[in-house]
């Protein structure tokens, strides 16, 4: 909440609060939603229906991918990074670097899906792509956990760590594609399967939120790791029992289908694009300190990006595409600055607000998370009825107006206006989370009707993927303008200095985004939530296939009927 309080997400991005990382898991830590259509709708919860209609295997395996591994084993290591960095010495707009690098996994959701679905390992396509990301997790998880900090560089925790947010990426991506797989055969019981994710997923983050800070105060930064090996590797002995329920495909079969996927040539094409970006930011941030030339690198990858999708792409899903990619680069984030500034010490920082490890983890971590929940459902009771465009002008311009907030703070007027600063931000954080909500739902509702028949998992992985990389330009362009205004803290002892512009940055992090709510009328549709985005005939998966040449040949055909039709001919 405090790094950088505006999320325009639509879902992509596992919320990890590392040091400069935008919020968002959102995004793609979000589970898939199940299939639009009319189908009737269960009353009720109930684990003996579940267990009846999906089988206890499919419950183990969501048990211990989203439950524990990306619920717990997640949101327990996340808050550690920045405390990590911290030690290093890392200074914050390096911090946001390298919390871009550690997060771009998620970015890589779809040429993992691709080399999965392409690439089978024995006949079968996923189990064989989580076992091995697991064990790779693992072993980076247990050598934070171990590690002497003057044994292990900071590149290589920076490796580490993106090897556990690749394990992460990876298997929730693939048993996401397994439940999506049995909701399409049963989706009459779609949502009680989907309350038995969600819940699980979010009791699972509060209780390592609630964990976490005293465990770090009490026991030391790296403790939380070496906790979390368990629940991150318990996922390997359902695994190597087939608790995916593979049915291994042979040779002929493997080809077949391999000649099927790589027909979608569009779909291939921006999957590759876009993990030759996410390698190239990955290096870039890892090998050059420079925040200028990852800034360039990741400005110039988000505008091919912009261009590629919006050549291939139909053109009302390219504008909507473009709205959020545009919107979320320009939600610049400071939080690397802004990590400092709220837990340096009294001999760091004397006028600082000072929050313990504690309060910044766990208090605030609970609290956001309870009020998100309150704004799910304030969100379905007050605002889901509302167009795409009412929504997201009204969420944008009131989260403008909290993020304001973050400008009093840094300037500490309000400790001039005998505000306590944990009074003060806590309750900023309600606000901000609740709304944060209501700019996300939208997000996860307009892409999920933007995926055609047949492509539903490919689609939603390269949008929200693109979003990813959005959100990695606004880390990486916001360490260079923290770098402009020399705001560079990095724990030493009385660096008040470093924090004198602050505030400018977080006014232009405020500023930028609404501004390209001029943009709403021209890419956004003006249309209800509960409105069809695309015709019924576009829904099809071969159909779905629309590069540039195809609307060219479209066009032209449509002019040639008019032609004759003027000329009174006909075909």
């Amino acid at each position: 909440v405090m790094k950088n309080r505006r999320s325009t997400a639509p879902p992509g991005h596992d919320a990890n609060p590392q040091a400069g990382d935008v919020s968002a898991d959102d995004d793609e830590t979000q589970p898939l939603l199940p299939a639009s259509g009319d189908v009737k709708i269960q009353e009720g919860f109930s684990m003996n229906t579940l267990l009846q209609q999906f089988g206890g295997r499919l419950l183990v395996m969501l048990f211990a991918t989203q439950h524990l591994m990306k619920g717990f084993a997640n949101s327990l290591t996340g808050p550690c990074v920045s405390f990590l960095y911290k030690a290093y010495g890392v200074p914050g707009p390096q911090a946001q670097i390298f919390g871009s690098v550690t997060m771009l996994p998620w970015a890589m959701k779809p040429v993992i899906g691709l080399v999965s679905d392409a690439f089978p390992v024995l006949g079968y396509h996923k189990a064989p792509y989580m076992l091995l990301s697991t064990v790779a997790g693992v072993f980076a998880c247990a050598t934070i956990g171990v590690s002497p900090q003057e044994h292990l560089k900071v590149q290589c925790l920076v490796a580490c760590l993106f090897l556990m947010q690749l394990q992460f990426s990876t298997c929730d991506l693939l048993a996401e594609a397994k439940y999506a797989e049995r909701m399409k055969a049963k989706p009459q019981y779609g949502p009680m399967l989907m309350t038995y994710v969600w819940f699980g997923l979010n009791a699972g983050g509060l209780a390592a939120t609630a964990l976490v800070g005293p465990m770090m105060a009490h026991f030391g930064i790296r403790v939380p790791f070496i906790f979390a090996l368990i629940p991150a590797s318990m996922l390997i002995v359902p695994l190597l029992r087939n608790y995916m329920d593979e049915v291994p495909k042979s040779a002929e079969q493997q080809a077949e289908f391999r000649e099927q996927l790589f027909q979608q040539k569009e779909a291939c094409f921006l999957c590759l694009l876009m993990f030759v970006s996410t390698v190239l930011l990955t290096v870039l941030g890892i090998v050059f300190e420079s925040a200028a030339i990852n800034a360039t690198a990741a400005l110039i990858v988000a505008v091919v990006m912009l261009v590629a999708f919006s050549l291939v792409l139909k053109p009302v899903i390219a504008k909507v595409n473009a709205f959020f990619l545009v919107q979320t680069a320009a939600s610049l984030s400071i939080g690397g600055g802004a990590f400092y500034f709220y837990t340096d010490t009294p001999e760091q920082y004397p006028e600082g607000p000072h929050f313990s490890q504690e309060f910044y983890t766990s208090v605030l971590g609970i609290i956001s998370s309870i009020c998100a929940l309150a704004g799910v459902w304030t969100y379905q009771h007050f605002a889901s009825e509302w167009t795409y465009r009412r929504l997201l002008l009204t969420t944008n311009i009131v989260a403008s107006a909290l993020s304001l907030t973050d400008v009093v703070l840094f300037t500490r007027m309000n400790v001039r206006w005998g505000i306590p600063d944990h009074a003060f931000v806590l309750g900023s954080s309600v606000l901000s989370s609740v709304i944060g909500q209501w700019m996300w739902m939208p997000g996860v509702v307009i892409l999920s009707q933007l995926c055609p028949t047949g492509m539903e998992a490919t689609m939603y992985a390269l949008l929200a993927g693109c979003h990813n990389l959005g959100m990695s330009v606004a880390s990486n362009v916001g360490a260079l303008v923290l770098e402009w205004l020399d705001c560079q803290p990095s724990g030493q002892p009385n660096e008040t200095i470093q924090f004198k512009n602050l505030w400018v940055a977080s006014l232009l992090s405020t500023m930028m985004p609404a501004l390209t709510l001029v943009l709403l009328p021209w890419l956004i549709p003006d249309a209800k939530q509960t409105d069809r985005l695309l015709e019924e005939h576009d829904r099809d998966a071969k159909k779905a296939r629309c590069s540039a040449a195809s609307w060219a040949a479209d066009a032209a055909k449509r002019a040639r009927r008019q032609y004759r039709s003027s000329e009174g001919g006909g075909e």
